[in-house]
């Protein structure tokens, strides 16, 4: 492989969606990115990885205003150059916030971007290093998902403040044991990945825990502290799930996820100048389900016992999905999300083949699958769960 002849060097940036964790106990965002890293550039191409930190649950201006600001304080430290290329992965919500960040670049206040001390970086400078965004998964047109939980904004209340108050009694021998063997059995019912790695991050946040002496506390401290900081993030702004909807939800402020026709022609009109590249790759999961081919599917309602009926058939049939994945798949599949007009731009299937044509409540256990298609570039079908980039270090 040759060097690119646009570019000096070029920098990969991974940006982590709703959650934004890098690692939690032994999960890690965007995990085995690095082996596939080192295989791919075996001729020591001038590429360079790197992982952005987002705020976990923050709406996507805010998340974009971070990134906006990340981008700079870069180009401001000599990290990226005048000659370099920025190409940008996002993943989910990740891609909501790249397509914020490249709206804003345009907006009059943000010409000057104010980082280190007031050193200064102009909007131009990010806009012309920006040559190419890779699209994970994304909700362009929202997901069902998002209008599903909140509609039951009070059990994802109740959810967090059960994550808090677990992450409190960490400093607790006995409550530690209590709230790990909990989460444990949790995990091991529903397969949930995610169960997991908070069960390990309680534990590792116990200083009481493995062997005793001055190291393991201090890292005991720290895991606590991430832990509280950053479910007190979600606790205060948890304004990404009315962004990633499909419907805006605030009278005054709509996510590119919610955007009419209008406001999509504008927005592709800034990646022409100058021009940005897109890849996106769309998932999609195994149908846990039977819904009529060609019809939306039936919100799942808790208190309506007719919308379990899809579910009771899944329990008895012999498809292969762990309960979290099934629950997810559910409540993703019935909502306002329905297929754009036009044909769906697929231009390849990567793997084996998912069944086609897509149906409105296709999806990848988070996001509907039809609404992950950019109208810039290719669009390649990949059949995955939509958690697939996030797995265990194995260490």
């Amino acid at each position: 492989m040759k060097r690119p002849i646009w570019c000096n060097h070029v920098h990969v940036i991974m940006v982590p969606g709703f959650g934004a964790f890098n690692a939690l106990g032994q999960v890690e965002y965007y995990s085995g990115i690095t082996p596939v890293y080192r295989d791919w550039n075996r001729d020591h191409l001038p590429v360079t990885l790197h992982d952005f930190r987002n705020l976990p649950t923050a709406g996507v201006s805010t998340r974009a205003t971070k990134l906006l600001r990340y981008l700079g304080k870069r180009i401001a430290r000599g990290e990226i150059l005048e000659d370099d290329a920025i190409v940008l992965v996002g993943h989910s919500t990740g891609g909501l916030d790249i397509r914020q960040l490249i709206c804003d670049l345009y907006k009059r206040e943000n010409q000057r971007v104010h980082v280190d001390s007031g050193y200064v970086v102009t909007s131009r400078q990010i806009r012309e290093r920006l040559k190419a965004v890779v699209f994970l998964s994304v909700p362009h047109w929202g997901t069902n998902i998002a209008d599903w939980v909140h509609s039951h904004r009070l059990l994802c209340d109740a959810m967090i403040a059960e994550l808090r108050f677990a992450v409190l009694g960490s400093r607790n021998y006995v409550l530690n044991v209590i709230e790990t063997q909990a989460m444990g059995i949790a995990a091991a019912w529903t397969d949930a990945g995610i169960l997991l790695a908070l069960k390990d991050a309680l534990t590792e946040a116990n200083e009481n825990y493995g062997t005793q002496g001055p190291s393991r506390s201090a890292q005991a401290i720290r895991t606590s502290s991430d832990l509280t900081m950053y479910f007190r993030q979600m606790w205060s702004d948890f304004d990404a799930i009315y962004d990633l909807g499909c419907r805006p939800y605030h009278p005054d402020r709509k996510s590119p996820a919610q955007f009419n026709e209008a406001e999509r022609r504008r927005e592709l009109a800034l990646w022409a100048d100058p021009p940005i590249r897109a890849l996106s790759y769309a998932t999609v999961g195994g149908r846990a389900y039977t819904f009529p081919l060609g019809q939306p599917a039936p919100v799942w309602e808790l208190t309506s016992p007719g919308s379990y009926v899809h579910f009771v058939k899944e329990l008895w049939s012999k498809a292969k999905h762990d309960l979290s994945y099934d629950l997810c798949y559910r409540a993703c599949a019935g909502g306002p999300f329905r297929l754009p007009k036009g044909p769906i731009p697929i231009s390849r299937v990567l793997g084996r083949s998912p069944a086609l044509p897509l149906e409105s409540w296709d999806n990848d256990g988070i996001v509907n699958t039809a609404s992950m298609f950019w109208p810039i570039g290719d669009n390649v079908v990949v059949a995955a769960d939509h958690l697939d980039v996030v797995g265990t270090t194995n260490w």
